[in-house]
């Protein structure tokens, strides 16, 4: 895992948790917010055992740093880690309604980095969600290989919803009993920082 420096912007210096999915871990990808206002950037490097014959990387790994890069975005533009409020224990509940995904023919040679942005008013996208407790959202993603060439593109349209805690525990806690431990986790740090 990347060390991190500490955080002076309003993202949270684990990316919602990103770089700790086991899948992530094991791909050696990487994390960092040169901004701390910024977009994170998501970057795969190149291993040996996963290239194709000819040394690029595929379209399967484009995708994957488009998908992560993605959600990092999504969390970014709605603040997802700051739950429901100061009244209420709420907790997103994010799914991947549909993906539209254009690898490029130039080759992906080296590194893999993301240039993700929200598609739409993240102001008006929080409102919705604030308001209506659900929102249908996109965010836009392009994939750069390491001589700056965009080697694919990906929109990804989310579907949020934000719910108790309890009624996440109940839904998903058997499945994924991570899951709201880590909702708990969150959502003390976010009102920690907001304190």
């Amino acid at each position: 895992m990347n060390a991190q420096a500490e955080s002076t912007g309003p993202y949270p210096d684990d990316f919602y948790g990103f770089r700790d999915v086991p899948f992530h871990v094991h791909l050696g990808m990487r994390f960092e917010r040169p901004d701390p206002n910024g977009d994170a950037i998501v970057t795969l490097p190149p291993a040996p055992e996963l290239l194709n014959r000819d040394g690029t990387q595929s379209p399967a790994a484009v995708y994957t740093v488009g998908e992560v890069a993605s959600g990092i975005s999504l969390c970014d533009a709605l603040a997802l880690y700051g739950g429901g409020g100061d009244d209420e224990e709420l907790v997103p509940l994010v799914l991947t309604r549909r993906t539209e995904f254009a690898p490029a023919p130039a080759a992906a040679r080296g590194d893999l980095r993301s240039r993700a942005r929200f598609a739409e008013d993240a102001d008006a996208a929080t409102e919705r969600l604030r308001t209506g407790r659900k929102a249908n959202v996109e965010v836009e993603c392009d994939i750069l290989a390491a001589d700056d060439e965009v080697v694919g593109t990906l929109r990804v349209y989310f579907y949020v919803r934000l719910m108790s805690l309890s009624r996440l525990e109940s839904i998903a806690g058997q499945m994924v009993p991570g899951m709201a431990e880590r909702a708990r986790e969150v959502l003390g740090a976010a009102r920690a920082a907001r304190s």
